[in-house]
């Protein structure tokens, strides 16, 4: 197995192709970009693009945040967007670049569905004693232009085999790149900061064009982002943020040769090497995610189709050569999804202000793990989730009924174990030796309903009762229970007589949205939940029943509940907004929680308010915000053993000024009193150094400039 490595000359061929449209495409017809992207599809509860005003109209615990959001305000950083939505956390250990999504409590073997482009991103890897086998995300943040999060049950596609929730990371398109009204042009970011942001850059070409009744579009992008070691609110140099520079490019090429017919087909590529601190091997990280999405909408009621086709690849390699580490250098292991969905929705008119919708479809995904015979306790194995979805929403009057029920299906294909090599049948000098195939399936019926009412405009209370279930993957039902699939441990550490696990929750919401509260022209809107999910058969690491360590399912119910709010202000001059989240997401813990199966342990609380005013006609922004983090644990051996971290509350400063119609410049200041602390969920790598791992203050300024 080899491990592709992605350089800049397999970008600057995509990107010279858009150029290349740029010089031939010439006065085509000026179009009007469109705002924030794609428009929201409420039937799937998911948050494509949304703004505010649809996430406000929509039954269900989600939430979005635009590419202003991240680039301007947080300065790229999607984990800090992630953990300011409610009930949305992350794992962030500062040596790990990969990204991981916790929602309500939950992370990791695909209990939420994280998703670049709509294409989920499964890759794990457990190294060392404090590691995970989270999934991990790995994009550029420059190509980023919105994260949308669905809390809860999930319809369509993007919730087959997910427990908790999806978190969909949307990158660059056309019109984010180009000027309103042109069909042509460049866009480019730049930033530099201290305190180990070295740099971020950006270089970006569009262009459409018209063809026939329709027309063409193209985008290419090439960005990378250097980082180094920081110091804390002490002045100390935080041992495992160690020196990262990720390098990624984009290409994009949209078709539509009338309005009834689009095919986008899109290629993203990643690549990145850092030390984490976890595991004493430079990890060389290669991901490709390559997009097929096809629309055909006629204007009938009766056909709004979609059809989607994916493959992510993620190569992973071992260097030794900082000298910390021998036995794995080496490593190298590929993981690779591929995937098609199709959904058609219909709309009828019953009469008497009575209306059906109806979404239906079925869905695909193939995720394979293959290592080298240095994969550690990384198992070859295969995991395959399908199943059909439908859903139907009767509004008549003030009320919307939902009833949905989907069909998952899954089946584990793996090896219970390796020989070593010159024992039992296995020749000498070569390999391990595969022991005997194992493989398992199932399926579950998950059913949601939602009831809704809009008795007054700005007045929407629903309820939502759903199950939800998500099958062992192929890391915890082969997983070998020693050091490595090399002979050297008893296969009995398998366990093929996992089960899947289930949810059963119920979540209570009310949306509230109206204009003209304080002053004419101004805007509030809220969000407030409160969910309450029984989880059994929850997978943990733990000493079964035969004094055998191994994944296995919990016994009794895992009971996790809360209340999240998100809500905003905004009056033109100034704005303000904020998100809270009061919850109890405790997991059950193993006897020897925290080493080799360091799992999330959320704060209670946790809580972002920002607020800021606008001048000169709204083109300056300035902002300040307030991020709470309460008190959580880091799970190590036993109760007595565990980490307890404090609170903490850090403040932040925001600025973008909107100079012309096409240059931005922004400055965000990070941390500015210089706080000491120790991040929530950073694990246990981080705890076990004894430093503070937060980052100090730290400066960040930069420009966009389109043309």
């Amino acid at each position: 197995m080899q491990v592709h490595r992605f350089h800049a000359s397999a970008l600057l061929a995509g990107t010279a192709m858009a150029i290349a449209l740029l010089a031939v495409s010439g006065p085509a017809k000026a179009q009007e970009a469109a705002a924030g992207g794609n428009a929201t599809e409420l039937e799937q509860i998911t948050v494509d693009g949304a703004r505010e005003g649809d996430i406000v109209d929509v039954p269900a615990a989600v939430s979005s945040a635009d590419r202003d959001t991240i680039q301007d305000s947080y300065a790229g950083n999607v984990t800090q967007v992630l953990r300011s939505t409610p009930g949305t956390f992350t794992r962030e250990p500062p040596d790990q670049a990969g990204v991981v999504v916790n929602i309500r409590g939950l992370q990791g073997m695909g209990r939420v569905n994280s998703m670049i482009d709509g294409v989920p991103q499964t890759f794990r890897n457990l190294s060392g004693h404090s590691g995970t086998f989270d999934d991990m995300l790995y994009v550029e943040q420059n190509l980023l232009v919105g994260v949308d999060v669905t809390r809860g049950a999930v319809s369509g596609a993007e919730g087959m085999g997910t427990l908790a929730g999806a978190a969909n990371f949307r990158t660059l398109d056309v019109d984010d790149v180009l000027l309103p009204g042109r069909d042509y042009g460049v866009m480019t970011t730049v930033r530099v900061g201290t305190n180990g942001f070295d740099y971020s850059r950006l270089l970006a070409g569009a262009a459409r064009t018209d063809m026939g009744e329709g027309e063409i579009g193209v985008v290419g992008a090439l960005s990378d982002t250097k980082r180094s070691p920081y110091e804390n609110g002490d002045g100390i140099l935080y041992p495992n943020g160690g020196a990262q520079h990720p390098k990624s490019g984009l290409f994009k090429v949209n078709f539509a040769p009338d309005s009834d017919h689009r095919l986008s087909l899109g290629g993203i590529w990643y690549d990145n090497e850092f030390l984490p601190g976890s595991s004493g091997y430079n990890w060389l990280i290669n991901n490709q995610t390559y997009t097929a999405k096809y629309t055909y909408r006629p204007g009938s009621d009766l056909i709004d189709f979609s059809a989607n086709a994916y493959l992510n690849i993620t190569d992973m390699e071992f260097d030794g050569s900082n000298g910390t580490s021998t036995v794995f250098d080496g490593r190298k292991g590929t993981n690779t999804t591929t995937g098609f969905d199709a959904a058609n929705r219909m709309r009828f008119d019953l009469g008497e202000e009575t209306e059906l919708k109806l979404l239906y479809g079925f869905a695909f995904s193939h995720d394979e793990y293959e290592g080298n015979a240095k994969r550690g306790a990384n198992p070859d194995g295969t995991l395959v989730k399908a199943g059909a979805f439908g859903e139907a929403t009767v509004s008549h009057g003030i009320f919307d009924v939902t009833g949905a029920l989907r069909y998952d299906y899954w089946s584990l294909e793996g090896i219970s174990g390796y020989e070593a090599a010159g024992t039992g049948g296995c020749p000498a000098g070569g390999d391990p030796c595969p022991m005997d195939a194992l493989s398992r399936s199932g399926g579950d019926l998950n059913p949601k309903i939602t009831v809704a009412a809009r008795p007054l405009d700005w007045f929407q209370p629903y309820v939502t009762y759903a199950h939800t279930s998500r099958p062992p993957t192929a890391s915890e039902m082969f997983y070998p229970g020693g050091h490595s699939f090399d002979g050297s441990s008893d296969p009995i550490n398998n366990n093929p007589n996992l089960v899947p696990e289930t949810s059963r929750g119920w979540e209570f919401g009310v949306n509230l949205a109206g204009e003209d509260v304080l002053a004419g022209g101004d805007r509030a809107w809220l969000k407030a939940g409160y969910f309450h999910n029984r989880i059994k058969n929850y997978i943990t690491y733990d000493v079964d029943t035969d004094g055998s360590a191994r994944w296995v399912n919990a016994g009794g119910t895992t009971i996790m509940r809360g209340v999240e709010i998100d809500g905003g202000y905004d009056a033109g001059r100034y704005y303000a907004g904020f998100s809270l989240t009061i919850a109890d997401t405790e997991q059950p813990e193993a006897v020897i929680s925290g080493v080799g199966n360091d799992t999330g342990q959320l704060p209670d609380d946790f809580a972002t308010i920002d607020v800021g005013m606008r001048f000169f006609e709204e083109a300056l922004t300035v902002g300040g915000r307030m991020r709470y983090v309460g008190e959580s644990k880091q799970a190590y051996i036993n109760e007595a053993s565990s980490f307890r971290l404090d609170d903490y509350t850090l403040f932040d400063v925001h600025a973008s000024w909107q100079v012309n119609e096409n240059a931005k410049v922004f400055l965000n200041i990070e941390n500015v009193f210089n706080r000491t602390y120790m991040q929530a969920n950073s694990g246990l790598a981080d705890n076990l150094a004894g430093i503070a791992n937060g980052r100090g203050r730290t400066f960040i300024v930069g420009a966009t400039a389109k043309f």
